[in-house]
């Protein structure tokens, strides 16, 4: 049986990996993802596999990758 916080933080983990898949799949376009990779120091070709192939992502780099995403909303011009 897994603990509350446990569960919490798997419901937050949950909802991280929809938005940056729903995201990555609206402006995977619009974005490089070479220089996201770069950002969060994945391995080369993470991204593009999931954009172009499918290949799910693993928990790793998702907090990563939604805490560059909200940057991108921050930005204003």
């Amino acid at each position: 049986m897994l603990s509350p916080e446990e569960l919490k933080e798997k419901k937050l983990l949950k909802n991280q990996r929809r938005r940056v898949e729903k995201w990555l799949d609206k402006n995977h376009k619009y974005v490089n993802i070479t220089a996201l990779e770069r950002e969060i120091e994945a391995p080369k070709g993470l991204i593009q596999k999931y954009v172009k192939y499918d290949k799910p992502m693993t928990d790793r780099w998702i907090a990563p990758l939604h805490s560059v995403m909200k940057n991108f909303f921050r930005f204003k011009l």
